[in-house]
C-alpha cells in the first residue's frame, strides 16, 4: 500500500525553529505562521494603542498587491509611532510567510480564523511531563475524532436555516457540510453589499463602500470567473465578489468546479460504489465507514439506560442479519444457483442447518456490545453523581431560603 502524498501546505506557531524543522520534513509544503498567534503576541501592542488592530488586519487581509501592503504597512507602523516594537518588526521580516498577499495562491483548507494550534488546550500545560503527554496526545486525539463525528453527524442528520429563497444557497445547503455551508452563506449574504461594475466584456469590478476586487468571467465552454481576492484559490469556498458577479449574469447554481470535494458531506466516501455500497477498489472503505457508524451507535446508545437496552436489542437483530449476510457471501452463487431461507441452509444430506455467522465480525459486534455495556456502566454511575449533586443543591438552596425567612423575620421585628 502507498504511503499517503506529503501535505501541500502547513500552518504552524510563529517560531523559526518551528519552521525550520516543518522545512526539513517536508521540503515540498509552502509553510506559514498562524495569524490568530501572531495575533496573540501582539496583544500587548493591541491594548496600548486602541485603534491598531482594526488597522492591522485591514492592512494585512485587505491589501491585493505586495505594494499596497508594504505602503499599508508602513503607514499604520508610522501612524502609532510603533517602528521600535521588537515583535511588530519582527514579524514583518517574515511576513513572508504569513501575510495573505504572499501566499494567497495557495491552498490552506482553513475555513475560519479560529485557531488550530490550540490542539492540546485543556490536555497538556507547562509542568505536563514527557509520559504524560505522550497520554494526552492520544486524549487529545480521541477528543478531536468525537468532535469530528459529532460535526459529521449534524451535517448528514440536520438542514441548516436558508435565509433566502435562492436555488444557489439551497444547493449549497445540500451539498456543503455544515461549517462550509455556513462559511458560504456568510459570503453569499454579502452579494447586495457589493455593487457589479462591468468593465468589459468580462472583467468586472466588484466594489462596497469603495474597495474594489477585479474579476474576470466567462461562460463560453463552462462559466469560469476568478477574482483578485483569491479566496476560494486560499479557502476553497467561494468569495462574495465572484457570487455577485453570478447573481448579476444570471447564474443560478453553483457550477461544479466551485464545489469542492474537502468542503461536501460526501469528502469521505471514495469514488464509484458498487451495488453493495463499499467502493470496490478498496474495503478498507468499507471498513473505516462501519467504524464510524459503529462509534455513532455507541455514542447515542450511552446518551440514558432506556436508549442504552434499546441500542442493546437491536444490536443482537444486526448481529443476526449479519451473520444471515457473512454465510450467504461465503456460499457464493454462481451459474444460477440460489439460497434457501434467510435463516437456514441446505447441506448436502438433504438436512438444514441454521446459517453460520463470520468469526471477525461476531467478534466486532461482540466487542461492540461490550463497549455499549461498559458505557452503560458509566453512564449511570454519572447519573448517580448528578442525582448526588442535584440533592445537595436542592439542600443548599433550602438553607438559602431559611437564612432569608430569618433575615426578613429579623426586619421585621
Amino acid at each position: 500500500m502507498s504511503s499517503p502524498p506529503p501535505p501541500p501546505s502547513i500552518t504552524l506557531e510563529p517560531d523559526p525553529v518551528i519552521h525550520l524543522a516543518a522545512s526539513q520534513v517536508f521540503p515540498q509544503a509552502r509553510l506559514r505562521f498562524s495569524l490568530p498567534l501572531i495575533m496573540e503576541k501582539l496583544a500587548h501592542v493591541f491594548g496600548s494603542h486602541p485603534g491598531f488592530q482594526s488597522e492591522f488586519l485591514s492592512c494585512v487581509r485587505e491589501t491585493e498587491t505586495v505594494a499596497e501592503f508594504e505602503g499599508a504597512w508602513d503607514s499604520v507602523v508610522r501612524r502609532y509611532c510603533l517602528e521600535e516594537d521588537h515583535w511588530l518588526q519582527s514579524i514583518y521580516n517574515v511576513r513572508q510567510q504569513w501575510v495573505p498577499v504572499f501566499i494567497k495562491d495557495t491552498f490552506f483548507g482553513e475555513l475560519s480564523s479560529e485557531n488550530k494550534n490550540s490542539f492540546f488546550h485543556g490536555f497538556v500545560d507547562g509542568s505536563t511531563t514527557m509520559e504524560m503527554v505522550m497520554i494526552q496526545c492520544e486524549e487529545a486525539v480521541e477528543s478531536w475524532r468525537v468532535k469530528e463525528l459529532r460535526a459529521d453527524y449534524e451535517s448528514t442528520n440536520s438542514t441548516p436555516v436558508l435565509k433566502t429563497a435562492s436555488p444557489m444557497e439551497k444547493q449549497a445547503a445540500g451539498v456543503y457540510t455544515r461549517a462550509a455551508f455556513m462559511k458560504f452563506q456568510e459570503e453569499f449574504l454579502e452579494i447586495s453589499a457589493n455593487p457589479v461594475s462591468k468593465m468589459s466584456d468580462s472583467t468586472y469590478r466588484v466594489g462596497k463602500f469603495g474597495q474594489g476586487h477585479t474579476v474576470e468571467f466567462e461562460s463560453l465552454e463552462e462559466v469560469k470567473a476568478n477574482c483578485s481576492c483569491r479566496i476560494f484559490e486560499y479557502s476553497g469556498i467561494v468569495c462574495r465578489h465572484i457570487l455577485a458577479v453570478f447573481s448579476a449574469r444570471n447564474v443560478f447554481t453553483l457550477p461544479s468546479r466551485y464545489l469542492l470535494r474537502r468542503w461536501t458531506k460526501e469528502a469521505k466516501s471514495s469514488g464509484e460504489f458498487s451495488n453493495s455500497g463499499c467502493p470496490e477498489s478498496s474495503l478498507t472503505v468499507c471498513y473505516d465507514n462501519l467504524r464510524q457508524e459503529a462509534t455513532k451507535y455507541v455514542e447515542e446508545g450511552a446518551k440514558s439506560i432506556q436508549i442504552y437496552k434499546a441500542a442493546v436489542v437491536a444490536l443482537d437483530e444486526a448481529a443476526k442479519k449479519v451473520a444471515a449476510a457473512s454465510s450467504k457471501t461465503r456460499g457464493g452463487v454462481t451459474n444460477g444457483d440460489s439460497y434457501q431461507s434467510d435463516e437456514t441452509q441446505e447441506t448436502a444430506n438433504g438436512m438444514y442447518h441454521p446459517l453460520q455467522c463470520q468469526g471477525e465480525k461476531e467478534r466486532t459486534i461482540l466487542e461492540l456490545t461490550a463497549e455499549l455495556e461498559r458505557t452503560g456502566q458509566r453512564c449511570e454511575a454519572y447519573r448517580a453523581n448528578l442525582l448526588s449533586i442535584l440533592r445537595d443543591m436542592e439542600e443548599h438552596k433550602f438553607q438559602l431560603s431559611l437564612k432569608v425567612q430569618n433575615a426578613r423575620l429579623s426586619l421585621k421585628e
